[in-house]
């Protein structure tokens, strides 16, 4: 199966050309991976960056408790710090609120952020206030992680297994608001060194997978009978739908094994494809290769 780049990939690409040739000092992971990752004064450890944001009418509805966008706000962020193998450490908020009436409810909305930050220890040191069309929220995240160890996209090579954490599919209504950002387990496998490459699910396996193979110029085989399903979720759903902010990663055969042998989480572990030679292409037994686009 071909699968061409989603319409936000082509223009995220389009806008951040005249940015990759410039120089930083540093720089391990940058543009196209879940985070940036940069060497910090310590040499045992590196920085990692993310910024995040949700908006009414995309990621929340009027109707959302305030609490609960909160806690997703600060989730999101987190679900790719838990893919660079990170440690969440501070966080910068910037609030976009409409009206005086919104201001009253980001005071509840700022209650879930509070009560998100203490369950997973992150510092929210400061941020921003802007009047915009409908409310938001935008997350900054600072984590760090030993040095040189944090995974990206680019690292799949063919034969490694792919799994995934969790349960994919059927994330709407609710399962999108109460996820828990998998921070033990993906700073668990980069300390045991199993990722050959890893991200999180956001967009959907069948848009986020293609990202990182394209990334590791890879192709794959996914096996749909395989995918660990949510409950009342079809098999389309789990490689079409978003939201699942589970993690993708990819291991070397020889790791496998080992892998099974020691995985200390309650969290489902479920082997769901195997990476190919580039010229294979995406194999998704005629499931659509496609998730959520911003700019479809």
């Amino acid at each position: 199966m071909k699968s061409r780049p989603s319409r936000e990939d082509e223009w995220v690409e389009r806008w951040t050309r005249s940015l990759r040739n410039l120089p930083l000092p540093g720089l391990r992971h940058g543009i196209g991976h879940d985070c940036a990752v940069l060497a910090s004064p310590d040499r045992r450890l590196d920085l990692v960056l993310k910024t995040d944001a949700v908006i009414e009418g995309v990621h929340f509805l009027r109707s959302t408790p305030a609490p609960q966008v909160g806690r997703k706000a600060i989730a999101r962020a987190l679900s790719d710090l838990a893919a660079a193998g990170a440690t969440p450490r501070a966080a910068l908020v910037t609030a976009g609120c409409p009206n005086p009436k919104s201001a009253a409810r980001l005071q509840a909305v700022y209650r879930g952020l509070a009560s998100a930050a203490r369950r997973w220890q992150v510092a929210i040191v400061g941020g921003e206030t802007v009047r915009t069309r409908q409310l938001l929220l935008s997350v900054s995240l600072l984590g760090t992680v030993p040095r040189g160890r944090s995974p990206h996209r680019a690292g799949a090579r063919p034969g490694h297994r792919l799994f995934v954490t969790g349960s994919l599919g059927g994330s709407w209504p609710h399962r999108h608001l109460t996820f828990t950002p998998r921070l033990r387990e993906g700073g668990w496998l980069v300390g045991k060194n199993f990722p050959s490459a890893m991200m999180d699910l956001s967009d959907g396996l069948g848009a986020d997978l293609p990202r990182l193979a394209r990334a590791s110029r890879i192709g794959f085989r996914i096996f749909p009978e395989r995918l660990p399903l949510a409950s009342g979720a079809t098999r389309r759903q789990a490689i079409t739908q978003g939201e699942d902010y589970e993690l993708l990663f990819s291991v070397p055969s020889a790791k496998v094994e080992r892998l099974r042998r020691s995985w200390p989480f309650s969290t489902r572990l479920t082997e769901i494809g195997i990476c190919l030679p580039a010229r294979s292409g995406f194999h998704s037994s005629g499931i659509p290769l496609r998730g959520y686009d911003h700019l479809a």
